[in-house]
């Protein structure tokens, strides 16, 4: 249920792009060329190989097709914008981990879904795709957080991005090998229990006096890594692993309820200054 519900919702607001200027060319390229929010387009393609992956179980040839398609437009996007980037257009621009999602998070999702989908030469390609760029581009940020301007407030949370490229890498390698931890998988999860402890460190920094929309690139971090952590809880054979389980989802569930409800208080009362009925509104 809750997969369909997202799917449409996915379907409205690409509607609403392609209306509002998606569908031409010239908008796609500035789009694609915007500095600080280009890399967003990848989630087009990569929430349609979720969706395709979900829903396989109903029609694996269907599904196949439609992911080719998804892969494509996911290739596409992250090679364009790899291209744009490498020309020296991001040289003035505070680099933060967001950019990693379409050339390193974007191939580590293709080859889960691939790997649903029976395809395990597609899924070791998008697997080594995704390796190759999370270690190159990932130390072109990391390098440019250390040394350069601090991150300006409205980009911090991207920091906790960090925490999806080995989370979703780890599902990958675990999706690919049927569930099974090996050398590798450790090697995964040790990288995201000390990610996950860095990020820890960084919370007072994350801390905003306000809501704002960028709050909401809290939700892929927070479910990639229940995600591989319920999985990797399974495959190592956690004692009590159904209790430890539950609480994960339930932590997770707790702050996506959260953060909707913080983007609820917030447009009502966008709405009521609007409308002149705040109380403080003059």
């Amino acid at each position: 249920m809750l997969y369909a519900v997202s799917g449409l919702i996915w379907v409205v607001l690409l509607t609403a792009y392609v209306r509002h200027g998606g569908a031409r060319w010239r908008d796609l390229r500035e789009d694609l060329r915007h500095p600080g929010q280009g890399f967003a387009l990848a989630y087009v393609p990569i929430i349609g190989m979720l969706v395709t992956g979900h829903f396989s179980r109903f029609g694996q040839e269907g599904a196949r097709w439609a992911y080719v398609v998804f892969l494509a437009a996911a290739a596409l996007v992250a090679a364009r914008l790899l291209a744009h980037w490498l020309t020296g257009t991001l040289s003035e621009t505070a680099l933060h981990p967001g950019y990693l999602l379409p050339v390193s998070s974007g191939p580590f999702i293709a080859s889960i879904t691939a790997s649903t989908l029976r395809l395990p030469e597609v899924a070791a390609a998008a697997f080594a795709v995704g390796v190759l760029y999370w270690l190159a581009f990932g130390t072109v940020i990391l390098g440019s957080l250390v040394t350069g301007s601090p991150l300006p407030p409205p980009a911090r949370p991207t920091l906790t991005v960090l925490i999806i490229p080995p989370a979703v890498g780890g599902s990958a390698w675990l999706a690919a090998h049927g569930g099974r931890l090996d050398g590798v998988g450790y090697g995964f999860s040790g990288i995201l229990f000390f990610t996950l402890a860095l990020v820890a460190f960084l919370l007072p920094t994350l801390r905003e006096r306000s809501f704002h929309t960028g709050l909401w690139v809290y939700i892929f971090p927070v479910a990639a890594t229940t995600n591989f952590l319920v999985r990797w809880s399974y495959a190592a054979d956690v004692p009590d692993r159904e209790v430890a389980v539950w609480a994960l989802l339930t932590v997770a569930s707790g702050a996506f309820l959260l953060l909707g409800a913080a983007r609820l208080v917030h447009g009502g009362r966008l709405w009521r200054l609007r409308s002149g009925r705040h109380p403080n509104h003059r």
